[in-house]
């Protein structure tokens, strides 16, 4: 019996969405996960992102984010990584680096691990299988200062709360010529986090190509999912 089966049999997988047993996610679950296919600008870069927010997603993105739920994560990756075949098609880069978002450090040691790096380097790998590209994960952004909550903030109050609040590592190298810097988020609801990442890796004279994320919500839904 192979380890894979033996896993399955030893715990049974629960669809992510509501924990359904049997299946990874069950067909009621995929049904309400609705592809955003939509590419809007944001702070001069194109945002290409796998889902709306909904219900059924943000149970996804819970998981993987709240819980450690790898199998959360993989899905979620899986999809990102099928959102960046349009992107690699219109940017067209010879190799790609992703830039995760990072969370704060209180939110990092209260999970026991980085979730945002965790999702990046699943997306990467999958780039690399699925695409032959050369994906690298790079933490090339650190926060810069304590920043609310953001699940509570309407989008003047994120794009303040965000202002300043994330710079370039300054001890980071990584090659650049050629290469095609995605920054990597799991939700963006009003842009205003992407948009602050965007900012601090200009400064540092990295140039986004394009911004990659799970879920999408409208500009000015209030979510329940903070960084």
């Amino acid at each position: 019996m192979a380890m894979q089966e033996l896993l399955e049999l030893l715990y049974p997988p629960r669809c992510l969405g509501c924990q359904l047993p049997g299946c990874q996610i069950c067909p009621r679950c995929e049904s309400e996960l609705e592809s955003y296919i939509k590419v809007p600008i944001v702070a001069g870069v194109p945002l290409y992102s796998a889902l709306h927010y909904n219900e059924a997603s943000s149970h996804v993105i819970l998981a993987a984010k709240e819980s450690n739920d790898r199998a959360a994560a993989r899905y979620l990756a899986s999809l990102m990584a099928m959102r960046f075949a349009r992107l690699h098609r219109e940017i067209g880069a010879a190799s790609y680096l992703l830039v995760p978002i990072p969370s704060s450090r209180a939110a990092d040691f209260r999970r026991g691990f980085a979730h945002m790096h965790v999702l990046a380097k699943l997306v990467a790998r999958a780039i690399q299988s699925e695409y032959h590209l050369p994906c690298d994960v790079a933490p090339l952004l650190i926060p810069m200062r304590k920043v609310a909550d953001q699940s509570a903030l309407n989008a003047r109050e994120r794009a303040l709360n965000m202002n300043q609040a994330l710079m370039a590592n300054p001890k980071a190298r990584c090659a650049r010529d050629g290469v095609g810097i995605i920054v990597v988020d799991d939700l963006v609801t009003t842009g205003s986090t992407v948009a602050e990442a965007i900012r601090a890796l200009k400064v540092a004279n990295f140039e986004p190509v394009a911004v990659l994320s799970a879920c999408v919500a409208g500009r000015f839904l209030m979510n329940k999912i903070g960084r």
